[in-house]
């Protein structure tokens, strides 16, 4: 088995600064999990940790039923994949791909056929003796994961290895790189601040924040039940409508107007400060005032190619939603939005937390 366990992880640096800061994490064997989150929040620290390339200054971190805390990076039973490849660029491919089996002194014959035969999995068969100035950038992402597969590893860290591609090559290798994870069921950890990658690529993902972690939770959980404002903001193409309330008599005042507020588990008194949430894509846009709407004016429309971003102004606030190219309305039109109440969140104000309620 090679699942992770992770408790109460620390790795402090000489000047106090804590890049990781007390993280608890179980990926279950075979899983793909992402570290998801803005730069500098810890997730490269974390995956480093992970890989030995880093020392653990508290906490304890085990593959499988082995303590790996304070084991030798060589000995942890894990293969890492950097965010420039770092490919010897003096060696061929075959050669690259076959480097860490001469580390561990495989015969020379044994580890060119392994060599071959990775990279033939990875359509990198006619390539074996050009060099990494020969390739394309999807090549050598190819070739740095031959790599890393070819010791057969128990764990498979990827530390952001999309992000030197261009955007189309990009969606191409996100496909790849799911169907090879599935076909070799080694458990994967994946860094990336690209909230797209994560939701199409990951079992499950792990949202963080200043070297703590803020959510844990499948794709949908972490989209439609953000555990706070900061969740419900990173996630989503488009970033959630956040905008400042007041519960009164079983509704939300925002945005000038009285709206129903979510079903939720818990009782919030009337005057309670919340932030009401909603994602532009569960928000509607009609010429003519209907029940529970927002009147607002159109300043900005997006063309996005089958959709449109819509911004409008409600009195100083700013409200976004996502609708139909064809049906997008024009810029300086007076509209009412509306959305379904099960759609929209109430977080508390002081503490940013969601308030109740179900998924």
């Amino acid at each position: 088995m090679s699942d992770i366990t992770i408790r109460e992880l620390v790795k402090q640096y000489p000047n106090g600064v804590r890049g990781v800061d007390g993280v608890d994490v179980d990926v279950a064997d075979g899983e793909f999990f992402a570290l998801l989150g803005p730069s500098g929040c810890g997730k490269t620290t974390l995956l480093r940790s992970i890989a030995g390339l880093e020392s653990v200054t508290e906490g304890a971190l085990h593959i499988g039923v082995t303590d790996m805390t304070h084991v030798e990076p060589g000995d942890r039973g894990v293969a890492m994949v950097f965010q420039d490849y770092a490919l010897f660029p003096h060696m061929d491919v075959s050669d690259n791909i076959a480097y860490p089996l001469r580390v561990r002194k495989v015969p020379k014959e044994e580890r060119r056929a392994t060599a071959a035969r990775t990279a033939e999995g990875l359509s990198l068969g006619g390539l074996l003796d050009r060099r990494p100035g020969q390739l394309s950038g999807g090549q050598q992402q190819r070739v740095a994961l031959a790599r890393a597969i070819a010791t057969r590893p128990d764990v498979l860290l990827l530390d952001e290895p999309l992000s030197n591609l261009d955007a189309r090559l990009r969606l191409e290798a996100r496909g790849f790189l799911k169907q090879l994870q599935r076909d070799l069921g080694v458990t994967t950890l994946f860094v990336t601040h690209d909230q797209a990658e994560a939701m199409a690529l990951a079992d499950r993902i792990a949202v963080m924040k200043d070297g703590r972690i803020q959510q844990i939770g499948t794709p949908r959980e972490v989209f439609h039940s953000p555990r706070n404002t900061f969740v419900a903001s990173f996630i989503g193409s488009h970033p959630m409508n956040l905008l400042p309330g007041r519960v009164s008599g079983g509704r939300v005042e925002v945005l000038g107007a009285s709206l129903p507020a979510p079903r939720l588990t818990v009782d919030v008194p009337d005057g309670h400060e919340v932030v009401w949430g909603v994602r532009p894509e569960f928000i509607s846009w009609s010429g003519t005032a209907t029940p529970d709407s927002v009147r607002a004016e159109v300043s900005i429309v997006e063309n996005l190619g089958a959709t449109a971003l819509v911004l409008a102004k409600a009195g100083d606030a700013r409200l976004q939603c996502v609708v139909s190219e064809e049906s997008a309305p024009q810029v300086g039109q007076q509209v009412w939005f509306a959305c379904s109440v099960e759609k929209t969140l109430l977080f508390d104000a002081v503490t940013t937390d969601r308030i109740g309620g179900g998924e």
